[in-house]
């Protein structure tokens, strides 16, 4: 004899969203200039006042954009007196975009690196060459994070150095490096975690029960008048009103 085979229908178990990850692509534009200047400020926040203690303070005091600082702090008058010193400020000059059809967002530009010391004795036959150390130790900063700033991968070339002609107790140099930039966006990836919200009193499991894996059921708080924050000032009728609670 045959006999019809029927499948059994069981219930449809609850959807589980616990660790389901949705990834989603976001676009980030980085701006070329504030890359390499960040890259250079990191760079040059590892000189420390000690070469040999890797713990000990960093030597510039002020590490900033060049907004003007530079040209009123060499003045007669010090227009600056809150910047702390020894003090170094960045400036790109020269900033030219290439032309080419094939290679927009690409251009040249010139990292000003001016640094200012602040001895007193810097003409001391132990004093007078501490520019020049400073500068070489500016310089291996900076040519060592190439390796590990991408801002700084395209080219970051030493082209000048600079000493001043006249000092007002305060030594100005600068540095110039042939940078190129390159305008770029990427895309970053973000993972989120699924996860079903109910809002009592207006949404509760009770709308979507797939989604209740472990069995809440409905909350009976918070009210109405506890979620809206409103206290009418007459009661009308068939105002919800807080759940009679059973008798223990």
């Amino acid at each position: 004899m045959i006999k019809d085979k029927q499948q059994a229908i069981t219930a449809t178990p609850p959807v589980s969203t616990e660790n389901r990850k949705v990834t989603t692509p976001e676009e980030v534009v980085k701006n070329p200039f504030a890359e390499m200047y960040y890259a250079v400020k990191r760079a040059l926040l590892t000189i420390r006042e000690n070469p040999e203690v890797p713990t000990s303070p960093p030597f510039f005091k002020t590490i900033a954009i060049d907004n003007g600082q530079y040209l009123r702090i060499i003045r007669d008058t010090n227009m600056e007196m809150e910047v702390a010193f020894p003090a170094i400020f960045i400036h790109f000059v020269n900033v030219r975009y290439l032309v080419q059809q094939q290679r927009i967002g690409e251009g040249r530009a010139t990292m000003r690196v001016r640094f200012i010391l602040n001895n007193l004795n810097n003409s001391d036959p132990d004093k007078e060459c501490e520019p020049f150390e400073v500068f070489q130790r500016i310089n291996v900063a900076i040519q060592n994070a190439k390796g590990k700033e991408p801002a700084l991968n395209e080219r970051c070339n030493l082209t000048y150095f600079d000493m001043p002609q006249t000092t007002n107790m305060l030594q100005a140099y600068w540095i110039d490096y042939e940078v190129w930039f390159r305008e770029i966006s990427a895309w970053k990836y973000k993972d989120w975690i699924e996860r079903y919200l109910v809002m009592p009193p207006f949404t509760n499991h009770s709308d979507a029960p797939l989604h209740d894996t472990e069995n809440h059921g409905n909350h009976p708080r918070p009210i109405y008048k506890e979620a809206t924050g409103l206290v009418p000032s007459v009661e009308e009728p068939g105002t919800p009103e807080e759940p009679e609670q059973p008798d223990e």
